[in-house]
């Protein structure tokens, strides 16, 4: 563990203990032009083997994965560790309505590696029945007038959990609404030298709100590594002064 990994970690427990929070990393592979896929939904693979390899040391030093239904729709991810060394960490999904299949590989290996999904109170019983005997944890967490998951809850039933490094891997609306929230703490981006040229293709975040330069998130003393083909850029993430 190199002493920037050994400051995050500690910041993560200060956090938890301070404010009942998880230290919340959002982690993106993407193109040149920010996108996480291709219209389709297709990102397989926008990042080399160092990056992917690196992608899975974060995981291994986070206490949780987190996505969105939308992703585990689109790629059936396993969201464990096999490219290097160390522990998967615990899954989580929000799912609102409980629309992840028995089929998907996270309710698969739910007995092997601990997989919670967070719904709403409303979603239907018989669905938390075949998860729950799949070896699923399920939560309800109160949903905000929009109709979603409120994500502060969503934390701090993480942190409940002593769920200390959560590692956010998307998709576009997940990433959005934390970091409208302002429930993100760093950022660990891959960037892929690819363009994919299509304004409808996937962003890395959509807040779903009209954002001013001068209200963007920033990096301000990111880090810097080039990884084969591709760069990571990492820090801590913050609103900019102006």
């Amino acid at each position: 563990m190199t002493k920037a990994d050994s400051q995050r970690e500690r910041a993560a427990q200060r956090k938890l203990a301070r404010e009942g929070l998880p230290f919340v990393t959002l982690k993106a592979a993407v193109t040149l032009d920010g996108r996480l896929a291709a219209r389709s939904g297709e990102s397989k693979w926008i990042t080399g083997e160092l990056a992917r390899r690196e992608a899975h040391r974060l995981r291994s030093q986070s206490d949780a994965v987190l996505v969105g239904v939308g992703t585990v729709l689109a790629d059936d991810p396993e969201l464990n560790v096999r490219l290097v060394r160390g522990r998967s960490p615990v899954r989580v999904v929000l799912d609102t309505k409980l629309r992840t299949p028995l089929s998907a590989k996270l309710v698969r290996g739910a007995k092997q590696i601990p997989t919670l999904i967070l719904h709403a109170p409303d979603a239907s019983p018989a669905r938390i029945k075949k998860l729950t005997q799949a070896g699923v944890e399920l939560a309800a967490i109160t949903r905000t007038r929009r109709g979603g998951l409120d994500l502060e809850r969503v934390l701090r039933e993480l942190a409940k959990r002593k769920l200390a490094r959560v590692l956010v891997e998307g998709g576009a609306r997940v990433h959005g609404a934390l970091l409208a929230r302002g429930l993100v703490d760093a950022a660990a981006v891959f960037i892929a030298p690819l363009i994919l040229g299509d304004a409808r293709a996937r962003p890395l975040a959509d807040a779903d709100r009209n954002v001013a330069l001068s209200d963007a998130w920033e990096i301000p003393e990111p880090e810097i590594r080039v990884l084969g083909r591709d760069v990571l850029v990492r820090g801590l993430v913050r609103r900019r002064s102006g």
